[in-house]
């Protein structure tokens, strides 16, 4: 499944209650039509890696050291959703951040991830990862 599969199956309205809860409502329009956006983008060069994004859920510590949990509350507000691209049989994570929107939409998601994570919650967290930088595309 990719992220392009997923985002034709979820209402914006849902990923939208997943933005609020976990990141607060700044720039919801923003997202409202980076969402419209993303629905409407035809694919036009096909990825020649097998790209994946995974979310990790990590506790903050004061020392930085963050480890990765396994959260049973995901409503804590000591722990945040660390979300990283990476290709099959590679170990090297790398931010989605600098992905353009064609490429992002193409990303798998990863087989724990999708059994950890409602669709509205794995776009919610990819969407305010792959804006971190800003809302432009990264043509």
């Amino acid at each position: 499944m990719k992220i392009i599969d997923i985002l034709k199956l979820c209402d914006f309205e849902n990923v939208e209650k997943q933005i609020i809860f976990h990141y607060g409502n700044d720039d919801l329009d923003k997202y409202r039509n980076l969402y419209r956006k993303l629905k409407n983008i035809k694919i036009e060069k096909n990825l020649t890696t097998n790209s994946y994004i995974g979310i990790t859920v990590r506790q903050k510590n004061e020392d930085g050291t963050d480890p990765a949990i396994e959260a049973s509350n995901k409503n804590d507000e000591n722990i945040y959703f660390d979300v990283n691209g990476f290709e099959t049989d590679d170990e090297l994570l790398h931010s989605i951040a600098a992905l353009s929107y064609e490429e992002f939409l193409q990303y798998g998601i990863e087989e724990e991830t999708l059994s950890r994570f409602s669709y509205e919650s794995i776009l919610a967290h990819s969407l305010c990862e792959v804006t971190s930088y800003g809302f432009d595309d990264n043509v």
